[in-house]
């Protein structure tokens, strides 16, 4: 790996860690038959070398190139990086490139240390860089004479399943977020926005340990609160008796636990609070159907029919889930959904880490009300991180 070696508390996890999940990304590729791989998501960068910006640029194929024979990893990075990239992340060499000439470095690295023979792969979703850059990027390797394929989701499949290093992070940053909502819960009242909310619960999750997540918590609240599920946080001053919905993710080392509750502000929303009751046990009907080895899609239609057969249907906004894990602005939503129907198909293995939502609305009341869970599937079955009660919370206790 890098020859400047890095301070022990500037490194995410030992060395060891990072060499492990190159081993295992070159065994896939030796078994899909691919001889370089050019990785430019930014969570598949940040989990072979621990790189993580809080910017992209979007003109840059910014990227880490591995090779599988060698078991070698090159950072591809931007000249203004420079000092970042030589003590920051874990690789075996850097490369670096400017605006004008970033994919003809590139290119012209493949050909010079003979990668140009083989078959090579690139990711094509990936947040960054813009389409257009590795267009040109695949266009110039293929004048060379490069047989290119997809290099999307192989190593986003290897991220689904953590390893115990990895899950003592998302363990970690689930017991943050259940210290912040518990004192959320504390210091929530009337006469703050929504954006106060927003802020000051970011505050607690960064006192408590948490780096910043991948998206800032959501606030929904008030009368269009069912209409404004992924808005931002607004100028709304909460009000006694509103209903307001929380959804933030806590982080340690860049893995995110998800975490949703709602509260009551003054009285209850009595339809509210029968919704959320109705529907708390349906976590448990998901742990119930979870089979170590199969497919999640079973155990998400089992705990999907156990609300429906409990909430009306116009009542439901979403039951379901996603893989969680590292995430980079702007999303923390993983690849794999519990419905398995997702760009890839997934087993519920040992390290498989997803939330688990059901999130509710009601347009004539004019309320949102959702309870949001990280799940961690285990040897024993599956887990929940929250100790949190899953109805309707009062506000200021």
């Amino acid at each position: 790996m890098n020859s400047k070696p890095l301070a022990a508390a500037e490194m995410p996890f030992v060395r060891e860690e990072y060499q492990a999940r190159l081993g295992r990304l070159c065994a896939l590729l030796e078994h899909l038959g691919i001889d370089v791989l050019y990785v430019t998501s930014p969570a598949n960068l940040c989990y072979l070398t621990g790189y993580e910006a809080i910017w992209y640029p979007g003109r840059l194929p910014v990227g880490a190139a591995v090779q599988r024979t060698a078991q070698r990893l090159v950072l591809f990075d931007w000249a203004r990086h420079e000092g970042y990239a030589h003590t920051r992340v874990c690789c075996d060499e850097v490369v670096l490139f400017n605006y004008a000439d970033a994919p003809e470095v590139v290119a012209r690295e493949f050909k010079r240390r003979g990668w140009t023979q083989g078959v090579a792969a690139l990711e094509h979703w990936s947040p960054t860089p813009s389409a257009p850059v590795i267009a040109a990027l695949a266009d110039q390797l293929r004048e060379q004479g490069v047989k290119l394929v997809s290099g999307d989701w192989i190593t986003d499949e290897l991220r689904l399943y953590k390893s115990a290093a990895e899950l003592e992070c998302v363990r970690r940053a689930g017991a943050i977020a259940d210290g912040a909502m518990r004192q959320l819960q504390r210091d929530l009242k009337p006469g703050i926005t929504e954006l106060e909310v927003s802020a000051h619960l970011a505050w607690i999750l960064a006192s408590r340990g948490s780096e910043v997540a991948a998206t800032p918590p959501l606030v929904n609240s008030g009368p269009t609160a069912w209409a404004d599920t992924h808005s931002f946080p607004s100028r709304r001053v909460l009000r006694a008796g509103d209903t307001v919905a929380v959804d933030c993710c806590a982080v340690a080392n860049r893995y995110h636990a998800n975490l949703g509750r709602t509260f009551a502000l003054g009285t209850p929303n009595p339809r509210a609070r029968e919704i959320l009751e109705l529907a708390s046990g349906s976590i448990v009907e998901l742990q119930r159907a979870a089979r170590l080895g199969e497919g999640p899609e079973s155990a998400a239609a089992a705990a999907d029919r156990y609300v429906r057969e409990r909430v009306a249907a116009e009542n439901i906004w979403w039951v379901g889930g996603y893989s969680l894990g590292i995430a980079m602005p702007p999303s923390w939503v993983g690849h794999a959904y519990l419905a398995n129907d997702g760009p890839q198909r997934c087993c519920l293995l040992t390290g498989y880490v997803s939330n688990y939502e059901t999130v509710f609305i009601d347009r004539e009341e004019g309320f949102e009300a959702a309870c949001i869970d990280t799940v961690m599937m285990t040897d024993a079955g599956l887990e929940v991180l929250s100790s949190l009660p899953r109805g309707l919370l009062d506000a200021g206790l």
